[in-house]
């Protein structure tokens, strides 16, 4: 499980003159990375770039993600800071040990075959990896914005030759950019913003025009996508002038882009958005100048696991479109959408298993209201479907959602929401991302709690065990998640939370005044890894047929508004994400990594991690992520004569299901069927402390406390406090009566007690748990102690509450895997 304390961060700030500690409160900080410029290059040069970050000095090496890339840190040099001494008794969290600020200046040197698009490396230093950095290979000649035009040029645009990458920065709040070019009649000219992949701010809007100022097409004002792209076929030969912004009027250094522009190949769409495994399928592709090429052969690869994609490979003798869209490889057999299905009446007839390639369309445009299509399927009472829409995955606009209606075209019950108490939102608005929210009063809740927020059905993840903080809920990669087909969304000030209990749709209770939320078989957002595709895992209520109904939530259509429509028995499934990427481990000790499960599906059972491809002296513990949690620790630890020296060695980290007496592997940090580049592991300096406890094992009941004792050993020289987090707790077992400042070793001490509290509810488990002390700063390190085992005794009470509650018509367990999302 996670770590069950609040940790702050130290008073102390100091500068520091080299990346290696010279000095007792010089700690060892792992390099990083902030921000690199320019954000790209051209393929087949050697470009040089500034990276500005912390602890660079030393550097040996740049890490690519592909071998075409070469690089080499040619320069490092201190940038000047200044820092405002901490204020006795008054700056108490003010400021960490930032490490060294520093530039580098790099050589880097791109094949011409290189692969054009978004790439990615590390840079290596004596204190092992940085985290990554986006840059992007073009292979088009690169013309920068200049921020003023002559004034001979007889246009406020600045003129250029196309095709070209346009680089610029849009520097102030509502900054234009406008670049003039000639074109002739006829030509497809194409323009392709590259910015967020890149980790800019930028939320780009293109606009075409004229020679006279007349707009001819616009792009991006109102796309999901935040990088934009625009396509125009011009009507005669003359001056054209692109302009590039902000959507909301934004700007600063942070504002960056690069902007592709010309007369170039370019696929606008494709259908269908993907093909069955092992079966030859052509693709309709459109797009400008792709030399008269509609269709496209492509051969699937075999047996996909999961969400799998390929790409969808264009060939015009020799050139390459300026983008490669993914298609979905899936296993079921696939069919087309055939209209009219726009009504329940219409509803078109469909087997189980498959995959429905289909468009929303058509609807306004004849018309009417905007389009629906409708889908109708038997099932057989209990039985177990998975739904799911692929759309904006795979670039198309359409923002899904679904909905399973009964025979009569009726919205179905899922669940009853009980309201048990109220509370509601306090100190700030809420947005539809973060997971930490302020609450009035915690006193009638606890960890594992649902809460209904607003028509969002949230969990409790933490409840924080001070005041003045907030009650974190559930999330994953940065996004809070919601519960039976909810979807996150924007919540006021004072807006009122209940708790929730989850109950059959039919159940029956006295009221006691407070709110009755019913909640039917609907999505919007299919959560982390779906972003605006819909997913439903529904379980058919009794014999019969159900009618599926796919729209857009915004009531938008189009013909590149395409899906992938999927319905197939629910089969165990799970994905898996290790962080960090990039462990640093420290010569002679030791590093946690967090295996989280970012998804789940029909599988209550555990997951065995297993760590592949580790160097010679580095070893990893045994790790399992138990029934009913969703999150284990990985110790990663290095022999003391492991040497400093070896190259960072990629790994993988695997998990291990036992379904059916199969084994159901999944890769952790996969988004395909590759897992994700630069994942390595390397060798630092010895730790700056190490962490143990009194004993071995510690053993508590339900409702019962413990008190258990640490030691820290500090090491190198430093002398500084050491704030520990006790992790892979138990759902039910918090650490209680910390104060502010969690279980904070202090500067003068060496020693800590810290009291386990295992609520009533708790479930009987026998698992290890890790103190971990963390040397503090802007890239702090992590020392974990060696396994304590944890054992929970019986408790009856606690059976008894829980018994029959693990299904998601009821209210799951606490300790049970959360219900469908």
């Amino acid at each position: 499980m996670k770590t069950r304390n609040l940790l702050l961060l130290p008073c102390l700030a100091l500068g520091f003159s080299s990346a290696m500690p010279l000095c007792a409160e010089e700690p060892i900080i792992p390099p990083s990375v902030a921000a690199i410029s320019p954000a790209g290059m051209v393929r087949g040069s050697i470009a040089s770039f500034t990276i500005q970050g912390r602890n660079l000095s030393g550097a040996t090496e740049v890490i690519f993600d592909e071998a075409d890339m070469h690089g080499k840190v040619t320069q490092v040099i201190e940038v000047p800071e200044q820092i405002a001494a901490a204020r006795a008794g008054e700056d108490l969290d003010a400021q960490v040990p930032l490490g060294k600020k520093q530039t580098a200046t790099l050589e880097v040197t791109v094949a011409k075959d290189a692969s054009p698009g978004i790439h990615r490396f590390r840079v290596r230093t004596p204190l092992g990896t940085t985290n990554t950095i986006a840059f992007a290979i073009g292979a088009l000649p690169e013309v920068k914005h200049r921020e003023k035009i002559p004034l001979d040029s007889g246009t406020p645009a600045q003129l250029v030759d196309l095709p070209a990458t346009l680089v610029g920065t849009i520097a102030a709040p509502g900054e234009e950019h406008r670049y003039q070019f000639h074109g002739m009649a006829g030509e497809e000219i194409v323009f392709r913003v590259q910015a967020s992949m890149l980790g800019s701010e930028l939320k780009s809007m293109l606009v075409l025009s004229d020679s006279s100022g007349q707009i001819l097409a616009a792009a991006g004002k109102s796309d999901i996508r935040l990088d934009t792209a625009l396509n125009y076929k011009l009507p005669q030969d003359g001056q054209y002038t692109l302009s590039i912004t902000d959507r909301n009027r934004g700007g600063g250094m942070g504002y960056f882009y690069r902007l592709d522009a010309g007369p170039l190949p370019y696929i606008t769409g494709f259908f269908p958005l993907g093909v069955r495994a092992e079966t030859v399928a052509e693709v309709t592709v459109e797009g400008a100048n792709l030399g008269g090429i509609h269709e496209v052969k492509v051969n699937p690869p075999s047996s996909p696991a999961g969400w799998t994609t390929m790409p969808l490979k264009v060939n015009l003798e020799g050139m390459r479109p300026l983008n490669e869209p993914k298609l979905q490889v899936g296993n079921e057999p696939e069919i087309l959408e055939q209209e009219p299905n726009n009504s329940i009446a219409q509803a078109q007839a469909v087997s189980v298993p498959v995959t429905v390639n289909g468009h929303i369309d058509g609807g306004v445009s004849a018309g009417g209201k905007p389009d629906e299509d409708y889908f109708r399927f038997h099932a057989s009472k209990g039985e177990q479907l998975s739904i799911e829409v692929a759309a904006a995955r795979l670039g198309s606009p359409l923002d899904s959602v679904i909905e399973v209606l009964d025979a009569h075209g009726k919205s179905i019950p899922r669940a009853t929401i009980r309201c048990l108490n109220q509370t509601t939102t306090t100190l700030s608005d809420k947005d539809s991302r973060t997971t930490g929210i302020r609450l009035v009063s915690t006193a009638e809740l606890r960890d594992g709690d649902f809460l209904m927020v607003g028509d969002e059905l949230n969990q409790i993840d933490f409840i924080p065990d001070q005041p003045d903080a907030d009650t974190n809920l559930k999330g994953m990669d940065d996004l809070r998640l919601a519960y039976l087909g909810t979807s996150p969304d924007v919540h006021a000030i004072n807006t009122p939370v209940y708790k929730a209990q989850i109950l059959p749709p039919d159940a029956e209770f006295p009221s006691n005044g407070l709110p009755v939320f019913h909640l039917t078989w609907r999505n919007d957002d299919g959560g982390p890894g779906y972003g605006a595709d819909s997913k439903l895992d529904f379980i058919a209520p009794a014999d019969g047929d159900y009618f599926l109904c796919l729209k857009d939530v915004r009531g938008m259509e189009g013909t590149d508004f395409a899906y992938r429509l999927t319905i197939q028995e629910t089969a165990p499934d799970y994905r898996l994400r290790a962080e960090p990427a990039n462990p640093n481990i420290p010569k002679g000790g030791s590093t946690p990594v967090t295996v989280s499960v970012v998804a789940i599906r029909d599988y209550e059972g555990s997951i065995d991690v297993e760590v592949k491809g580790l160097p010679q002296g580095v070893s990893a513990s045994p790790a399992t992520i138990m029934p009913g949690q969703d999150s284990t620790l990985v110790i990663l630890s290095a022999s003391p004569d492991a040497p400093l020296d070896a190259d960072p060695a990629p790994i993988e980290i695997v998990g291990h299901a036992k379904v059916n007496g199969h084994d159901l592997v999944r890769a952790a940090n996969s988004t395909g069927s590759a897992g994700q580049p630069l994942q390595l592991v390397s060798i630092i300096p010895p730790p700056d402390v190490t962490v143990t406890t009194e004993s071995a094992q510690v053993s508590i009941e339900p409702g019962k406390e413990v008190t258990v004792t640490l030691h820290v050993q500090r090491q190198n020289g430093f002398k500084g406090r050491v704030p520990c987090s006790i992790e892979n707790l138990p759902p039910g077992v918090r650490v209680v009566n910390v104060g502010l400042n969690g279980v904070l070793v202090t500067e003068a001490q060496s020693s800590r007690t810290f009291t386990l509290r295992a609520e009533d509810w708790t479930q009987p488990v026998k698992q290890p748990i890790y103190v971990v002390a963390m040397i503090e700063s802007n890239s702090p390190t992590k020392h974990p102690s060696a396994p304590l085992l944890l054992q929970v005794a019986a408790n009856k009470q606690a059976s008894d509450a829980n018994q029959g509650q693990l299904d998601e018509s009821k209210e799951p367990a606490s300790g049970s895997r959360s219900p469908s999302r």
